[in-house]
């Protein structure tokens, strides 16, 4: 879980980099869709991924019974790790420092994770469609190996069709779409 005081200066650095969630037009909900927005500074990785619960689980709405809250509870807990989704260069020298993943259907009873939620799950917490949200800040030993990266995600979440990628790092900025069939992303 993010702590308060780490989402100020990620927050900071995101807007710096141009990914300011209060200016940047939101993108549509779409079922086997997920954005995924990668910004560098310095040594820290800056990772934010949003997709519709449906791309993950084949359904939206407040789990129904047990089987199903394991389900929702364990999706969670997988997308705490970015390296259930993605692979960086082991040149980089890259581990997780913190993650938090968003709670659209409330089932964590604990009120500060209520209180850290990504805004854009709060914004959807009431529809009927809902998005998870999950920001990793990885720390980077030697970010210059930064040259690439592999989405896996694809074998595990059959629902999921496209990774619509905006990067920004010292090396350039840009756009890319990842695919079943087109997997790596290379970074400038």
């Amino acid at each position: 879980m993010l702590r308060q005081s780490g989402l100020i200066p990620a927050y900071a650095v995101s807007i710096l980099l141009g990914f300011n969630p209060v200016f940047t037009q939101a993108k549509p909900h779409e079922h086997g869709v997920a954005q995924l927005e990668i910004s560098l500074s310095g040594n820290d990785l800056q990772l934010r991924f949003v997709s519709a619960l449906d791309s993950f689980l084949g359904w939206e709405r407040a789990p129904r019974n047990d089987q199903e809250k394991v389900l929702y509870r364990q999706l969670r807990q997988d997308l705490a790790q970015f390296t259930s989704l993605l692979t960086l260069p082991a040149q980089a020298a890259c581990s997780l420092q913190q993650a938090e993943v968003s709670d659209p259907h409330r089932l964590e009873n604990k009120a500060p994770q209520a209180m850290n939620k990504a805004p854009q799950a709060m914004a959807k917490q009431e529809s009927e469609h809902q998005d998870v949200v999950v920001e990793w800040s990885i720390r980077c030993e030697q970010p210059s190996q930064l040259k690439r990266a592999n989405f896996q995600g694809f074998d595990r979440y059959k629902r999921l069709r496209r990774i619509d990628v905006q990067y920004n790092l010292p090396s350039g900025m840009g756009k890319a779409r990842l695919t079943s069939r087109q997997r790596d992303l290379q970074l400038p």
